[in-house]
């Protein structure tokens, strides 16, 4: 797993370059996240809703996640609302501090620590521990704070919020919950869109990577370290509290999913919708390198 993840870099180079050398490079950008969100994205987010690994003995630990996910983002909309001067910057750091990388950081780490066992329980947190997809919320909330494209009427809102993951999510739970076995059917959805996912979304994260230097004063990095206090230490409280609540046995590895950095496609929506794209790197990169020196250090110990 952490090779596959190592043989995606060039693809985020190329995207650097495409970024540093074309002039429409702004156009692709936006070209490539409209064939990612309205195709692949919905079409993975079906594969995986319609087979991903349900047991019932982890039913309360990921019924805990999900209250937990949600209070975090709550939690996380109330302190931007507190601390932010405009719309923007709260949707900024609302998403950072809400939206883990479960993904292309939670995977390896998962297998790393805890073997095959926590890689499979990670897929089962990233695939439902906001029941419904979280590229579906993420991208809604930037779409609704952004400067690009913002919606104003109330049916826009509502065709952000809706948007083609959500609806895939929901197609795939009905046919599930209605006893239709679509697994076999899908398995080529998957596999295709699985081998097609990485590469474009490092593709897409080099193109939307801001190259200009930082330009961070100390009232944003005190607000910035608000969100990744959030991000890092109020998540796994919350779903410790909810697991005593529900009276669940939560998963270790459901804790490292809680606390794990920054998502690497929030710097993608907020390029892509004009949402503080620096504030977003500063939220990224300022949670990712450290929890990976961490996280290198627990592997170094533990083994």
């Amino acid at each position: 797993m952490v090779l596959e993840v190592l043989s995606l870099v060039p693809f985020l180079g190329l995207g650097l370059a495409i970024q540093l050398r074309a002039r429409s490079a702004d156009l692709l950008r936006e070209r490539v996240w409209d064939a990612h969100f309205w195709s692949l994205v919905p079409a993975l987010v079906f594969y995986g809703f319609s087979t991903v690994p349900f047991e019932a003995e982890i039913g309360l630990a990921l019924a805990a996640a999900i209250v937990a996910n949600w209070l975090v983002i709550a939690v996380a909309y109330v302190y931007a609302a507190i601390v932010s001067d405009g719309r923007e910057e709260r949707g900024a750091l609302a998403l950072g501090a809400a939206f883990p990388n479960t993904g292309f950081v939670g995977y390896p780490l998962a297998q790393v620590l805890f073997g095959n066992p926590g890689l499979t329980l990670m897929v089962v947190y990233d695939r439902l521990a906001w029941l419904v997809p979280s590229v579906a919320v993420s991208t809604a909330l930037a779409r609704l704070h952004g400067r690009r494209a913002a919606p104003r009427r109330a049916r826009e809102r509502l065709a952000a919020i809706f948007n083609p993951p959500l609806i895939a999510a929901v197609a795939a739970i009905t046919l599930r919950l209605g006893g239709t076995d679509v697994g076999g059917a899908v398995e080529p959805i998957g596999r295709i869109g699985s081998s097609l996912i990485g590469p474009v979304g490092f593709l897409l994260l080099g193109l939307a990577l801001p190259l200009g230097p930082p330009v961070h004063d100390v009232i944003e990095l005190r607000r910035a370290s608000g969100a990744l206090m959030i991000r890092f230490a109020v998540a796994p409280l919350l779903l410790l509290a909810s697991g005593t609540a529900f009276g669940a046995s939560i998963p270790d590895v459901f804790f490292l999913g809680a606390a794990m950095p920054c998502a690497f496609n929030l710097l993608v929506l907020a390029r892509v919708f004009d949402l503080r794209p620096y504030l977003m790197r500063l939220l990224v990169v300022g949670s990712t390198v450290p929890a990976l020196v961490a996280a290198a250090v627990a592997v170094a110990v533990l083994r």
